[in-house]
């Protein structure tokens, strides 16, 4: 069988590959990063959806036997189209849909009242693709969950910054979350793919009785689950993870081991 593709606009989605790689042991990872044109979070929903399409086309065409969509941008605006190109055959994980469902299978005791925060790049919060999810579940489960719903533009360019730099992006996250605006909510959706490098940051921010939820684990479980249940998952011992960008840059290289956990081998691929 042929390995698992995962795609970002750059880094951040390498923390998603990290948990695919622990939880999946015997699978193989394809990943692509689009660091020629990132950040998708400051791109129009237009572009988004032609570079999303165009890599995984690209990993579909190597083989991949499922695909994830590493990038809350991506997730937010181009999901419908990337599963259009790639097709019925093969499956499709987000960084949205997973997340929402896990407030909801998590918690017993929803009640009428419950509230959840997120932060992410403007494409993510302006998409209203985690508002519509909540609102179709709220519907089904018959709850009112509630959305509060702020961008953080700078935030992911601080934390790369700052990996590179050995410096925490804390006066950003003083920034956004210092003024108490989601410190009444139940949970908070860190929704960008560089965002769980922070989350202990984050946590330090907010009171104690928020849960600070870590996607990158949420969204393995749901690629765990779905391989299962269509009986293709791997259970090969030697696998061959395999790491590609369409700009190799000295930052990217500088970056990419301590978001990813381990060194690993770059390969620059440009797409035509």
């Amino acid at each position: 069988m042929g390995p698992i593709g995962i795609f970002d606009s750059g880094i951040g989605g390498l923390t998603v590959a990290r948990a695919a790689c622990d939880l999946l042991p015997t699978e193989s990872i394809l990943y692509f990063g689009d660091t020629a044109h990132l950040p998708y979070g400051e791109k129009s929903p237009e572009l988004i959806r032609k570079y999303s399409t165009r890599i995984a086309l690209h990993l579909v065409n190597s083989g991949c036997k499922a695909i994830v969509v590493a990038c809350n941008s991506a997730s937010s605006n181009s999901l419908e189209q990337v599963r259009d190109v790639v097709g019925p055959n093969i499956p499709v994980i987000d960084m949205v849909h997973p997340i929402v469902e896990s407030l909801y299978n998590s918690t017993d005791d929803l009640g009428s009242n419950k509230s959840v925060g997120l932060i992410g790049t403007r494409a993510t919060i302006s998409s209203g693709l985690y508002k519509s999810a909540i609102d179709r579940l709220n519907d089904i489960k018959d709850v009112k969950l509630e959305l509060l719903s702020r961008p953080t533009p700078l935030l992911a360019s601080a934390i790369e910054e700052g990996f590179y730099n050995d410096t925490i992006p804390s006066a950003v996250l003083d920034a956004y979350l210092e003024d108490g605006f989601f410190d009444k909510v139940d949970s908070m959706i860190l929704g960008c793919t560089h965002y769980p490098l922070v989350r202990k940051e984050v946590i330090s921010l907010l009171p104690k009785s928020v849960d600070v939820i870590d996607p990158p684990a949420i969204v393995a479980e749901a690629l765990k689950q779905k391989l299962e249940a269509l009986g293709i998952l791997s259970d090969k011992e030697k696998i061959q993870n395999r790491f590609q960008v369409s700009d190799l840059t000295e930052n990217f290289k500088l970056g990419a081991q301590r978001f990813f956990g381990s060194d690993i081998d770059l390969e620059e691929v440009v797409l035509s």
